[in-house]
């Protein structure tokens, strides 16, 4: 089941919080994750009158966000769970269900909604949350830098760097050490410590097994889902979202044989960028393929077609 929460019974005011605004654009990147899918809560009225007076005064509207997301943070805190009623699966083609799936993981971790494009509703609200966290996370912050950031990702993206390094650790002879022993070699010759040298030698590993390639699904993935985050965000259209991610949907599918090879290629390349293990995330797909709304449950191989 997935995680939701009730509505709110009673208001709450959190107008002493504000005296410590300035610390709130730090943890707005942990808040923002928390709550795209939460209700907003009433609130009295002199938390408007505060909200309203940054505004006015010119204060950041990203701590305004900010304080927004305290709102809803506290407000799951202070519900509780409840059951998700529903699904959209049943609404959407099965060309929206693929690009929903390709992404389906980070989607769930956010706790949004898989089965839905763009996972979230549009509301006000969460545009400028998610304007926020485009800044925040990817220095998107119009049409132009998303633009520049999705064409980065689709011409270069991790997958580049990790072929460099890929290489330049060959050229060092790391090809021809066995894989056993690559660790102990690299903490015996640089000074680097045992998360590098792991590091060093899980990069070289994948590109040992799986080629120059081995990281591909991870930025075609992350291209597809900033899309949507592209639509939330009001700097696409739906239809041109959409449009897009079926230009690079249809790109993606004949590299891949399954949602298993594309999903392990993403793994691999969360790994790369991320350096550290994908366990988790590996949990997190294991446990989408066994629910009822699987979104994996759309064959791979699906035609994919405009249909919006």
């Amino acid at each position: 089941m997935k995680r939701g929460v009730s509505s709110v019974t009673s208001p709450f005011c959190f107008k002493n919080l504000l005296k410590s605004a300035g610390t709130f654009d730090k943890i707005l990147p942990v808040l923002n994750n928390y709550f795209f899918t939460k209700q907003m809560p009433p609130m009295c009225s002199a938390d408007w009158e505060e909200l309203m007076k940054i505004t006015r005064f010119g204060r950041s509207k990203r701590i305004a966000v900010a304080m927004m997301a305290v709102i809803m943070l506290m407000s799951v805190m202070l519900q509780g769970c409840a059951s998700k009623s529903g699904s959209a699966a049943e609404n959407e083609s099965d060309t929206i269900r693929w690009i929903n799936a390709s992404y389906a993981i980070l989607t769930e971790l956010n706790g949004w909604d898989y089965t839905m494009f763009p996972g979230v509703k549009t509301t006000e609200l969460n545009k400028q949350i998610q304007i926020a966290s485009l800044e925040q996370w990817w220095d998107v912050t119009d049409r132009r830098s998303a633009d520049e950031t999705l064409n980065w990702a689709l011409s270069e993206g991790h997958r580049t760097g990790f072929v460099e390094d890929a290489i330049y650790l060959e050229e060092m002879g790391f090809g021809e050490i066995p894989a056993d022993e690559r660790i102990a070699w690299e903490l015996e010759n640089f000074d680097i410590d045992e998360d590098d040298a792991w590091f060093f030698a899980q990069t070289y590993g994948f590109y040992e097994e799986y080629g120059e390639h081995a990281i591909d699904g991870w930025d075609y993935c992350r291209a597809l889902n900033l899309l949507s985050f592209y639509y939330i965000a009001g700097y696409y259209t739906k239809e041109e979202a959409l449009d897009k991610s079926l230009e690079i949907a249809r790109t993606v599918q004949p590299m891949f044989d399954s949602w298993d090879d594309l999903v392990d290629s993403y793994l691999r390349g969360y790994e790369y960028w991320a350096e550290e293990s994908s366990d988790e995330r590996r949990e997190v797909y294991e446990d989408l393929k066994s629910r009822s709304d699987n979104p994996y449950a759309v064959d791979y191989h699906t035609t994919l077609e405009k249909n919006w």
